[in-house]
């Protein structure tokens, strides 16, 4: 991990580094593979033909039933070979976080991409973009199988039976992947495949169940639209009425708890964010069903552990360590849903002494909630999109601290994603600092 500003949690120091795997080559560091023209070990965008399986081999053998879009593997080109690697590797991992027993982005897009050319260019546009913004990629190899992919859903008539088709959906949740690295959590973001996603879930028949991959899709869809609704402070485009969607509080497993909490802080982003004056009755129902959530989930949502900060060591965070994926990212999410609506509560009082009382009481449960956040997010490194919803808080309620230790924790959240993980938080970095009245430059 690199260097943090003073006062970020010491014990954070000894977490190893959950950043993307570096693309390796079979050949030592030192030597060229045969044939090639490199002149080191990441030398990805130097196309190299790959070897022919020998004949008679039976690595060679399988179905020989062939789609009509003809068969991708075994891949021909070393570049592609890696980008392939690296999205079974590493950024599958940002997708598959309440889909335990499914794990539909990390073993079945891979799959399905064998015969699907917009799945395939879809996996290889967002692992080409990951790499190069990270330095190890052409940064215009994501264009190239990015454009390749619209060639075929912009061609897509608005009652093409292709709408229904899980393969394209998921290829648009892949795009939509694209769109989130390049937009910053204070900016525009133009939202196309955010738009594109919900008319594949839409040209579903609703009396029709729901795959496992569709359903899959959704719920990442749905996490990325809490995303974009946070960041441009609007209400989600997403539908929150499928058939699939579960609002009780019956005896599930840990996927289910945290769908569930995801639906309730989508709603909770619509009545926070609405064009419209919402009725206090909807805001104590979201707040009844958090807390109800809260009291109702199983034990496997306790924490494996949990340590204060060491506030004589300039530790800001306690360390909480979950179970599992889907636990860390339904903790972070009814975190996130809390603490807007504790910035959106019409129900407190609006003069008297007793409104200041409030306000302090408020803002200090508000600071609690996000040491929480960001502690949650920090212990749990695996789960790597929890650091970005982490961001999102710190980016929503940072200006509330006036410690400088803890300031320069927050601000810490902000530069270990994006060196970590590549995920774009400069903008809210400079807002931050401009907010607590810091130098740009510091």
């Amino acid at each position: 991990m690199k260097d943090s500003p003073q006062g970020y949690n010491a014990q954070l120091s000894t977490t190893p580094s959950t950043g993307p795997p570096p693309i390796t080559s079979p050949y030592p560091v030192t030597d060229s593979a045969p044939g090639s023209a490199c002149t080191g070990p990441y030398s990805i965008s130097v196309l190299r033909p790959l070897s022919e399986i020998p004949l008679g081999s039976n690595v060679s053998l399988a179905t020989k039933a062939e789609p009509e879009g003809g068969i991708a593997f075994p891949l021909r080109q070393e570049p592609e070979v890696r980008l392939m690697k690296y999205y079974i590797d590493y950024m599958c991992h940002w997708f598959d976080l309440c889909d335990t027993r499914g794990n539909h982005f990390g073993q079945e897009l891979p799959r399905r991409a064998i015969e699907s050319p917009t799945l395939l260019n879809a996996i290889f546009a967002v692992s080409s973009r990951h790499l190069s913004v990270i330095g190890q990629f052409d940064q215009y190899a994501s264009d190239r199988y990015h454009q390749d992919c619209l060639k075929h859903l912009r061609n897509i008539p608005i009652n093409d039976p292709a709408l229904i088709k899980d393969d394209l959906l998921a290829a648009t949740i892949l795009l939509r992947t694209l769109e989130e690295l390049d937009v910053p959590l204070v900016g525009e973001d133009y939202q196309g495949h955010l738009l594109g996603i919900q008319i594949f879930m839409n040209a579903q028949d609703p009396s029709i169940p729901a795959s496992g991959l569709r359903q899959a899709s959704f719920w990442i869809g749905l996490r990325q639209d809490i995303y974009m609704a946070f960041v441009n402070q609007r209400p989600l485009k997403t539908k929150l009425d499928h058939s699939f969607i579960d609002r009780s509080f019956t005896p599930a497993d840990d996927d289910t708890w945290a769908k569930r909490i995801l639906i309730n802080t989508a709603e909770i982003e619509n009545f926070c964010f609405s064009d419209n004056e919402q009725p206090v009755s909807t805001y104590r129902r979201l707040k009844e069903y958090d807390e109800r959530w809260l009291e109702s989930r199983p034990l496997s949502w306790l924490p494996l552990s949990y340590r204060a900060p060491n506030e004589a060591c300039g530790e800001v965070f306690p360390e909480i360590w979950y179970m599992n994926h889907a636990v860390v990212i339904g903790i972070v999410h009814s975190i996130i849903g809390r603490v807007l609506l504790m910035c959106y509560n019409p129900t407190l009082p609006r003069i008297g002494p007793t409104h200041r009382n409030a306000l302090e009481e408020v803002e200090e449960e508000i600071r609690k909630q996000i040491r929480e956040l960001c502690g949650t997010a920090l212990s749990n490194r695996r789960t790597i999109p929890a650091l970005f919803t982490a961001c999102m808080g710190v980016t929503m309620c940072g200006d509330r601290f006036s410690d400088r230790g803890e300031q320069e924790a927050l601000l810490n959240v902000l530069v270990v994603t994006e060196e970590d993980h590549a995920w774009p938080t400069f903008a809210a970095q400079m807002h931050l600092k401009r907010a607590w009245g810091w130098s740009v430059d510091a």
